[in-house]
């Protein structure tokens, strides 16, 4: 039936271009082999639904990686200020949670974007905590001041304060303050405003 050259009917080539060459040996003999794997029009249906998916997710989760550097940050000074306290009463001596210069040329007062430090009142300890940040964030202390003072019972000098922390974008929906009443408690709120 086949040429005596050809020792097997060539199916990929004939089943695509003339199937009306067929026998029925010759269908007989290649429909037992299966195609396997995907063709290049398959592949890139499958790729284009994937890029538009994620199209569709990019702004979600950037803003999920916003808020949650946000409401980190705020939970750091937090927790430091808190930690800066217990210490100030366990040691019985004065402590002061002051901002970091280390990140931008000029920071006007209360901008404490480039961190924090717990050191001694006279600075001449070492820092006791330390936390850096990179100035991605705009972090303000009002009323403005570069340092808050701890008393020796681990009381801040200093009460009715707010920490606002927010990404520097104008007018971001993102933002976390954490607000310190005149006895020393504070408290976290999803807003610019402590009310």
């Amino acid at each position: 039936m086949y040429p005596s050259f050809i020792s097997q009917p060539l199916c990929g080539l004939f089943r695509w271009q003339a199937p009306h060459v067929f026998t029925n040996q010759s269908r007989a003999y290649c429909t037992h082999r299966t195609q396997t794997g995907y063709s290049l029009a398959e592949l890139c249906v499958v790729i284009c639904l994937v890029a538009v998916a994620a199209a569709m997710a990019a702004p979600s989760v950037s803003h999920w990686l916003w808020r949650s550097r946000v409401e980190n940050a705020a939970r750091a000074w937090a927790v430091d200020l808190q930690s800066a306290r217990l210490q100030a009463l366990r040691t019985g001596q004065a402590l002061q949670l002051q901002r970091l210069t280390g990140c931008a040329r000029f920071l006007p007062t209360g901008d404490w974007r480039c961190g924090w430090e717990v050191v001694g009142p006279d600075n001449k300890q070492p820092a006791k905590l330390h936390h850096v940040m990179n100035g991605e964030l705009s972090v303000v202390l009002f009323p403005a001041k570069d340092f808050l003072p701890i008393n020796t019972q681990g009381e801040p000098v200093a009460g009715g304060l707010r920490l606002q922390v927010m990404p520097h974008t104008p007018k971001s929906p993102l933002a976390v303050s954490v607000c310190m009443n005149i006895a020393g408690r504070l408290r976290l709120v999803k807003s610019a405003t402590c009310s």
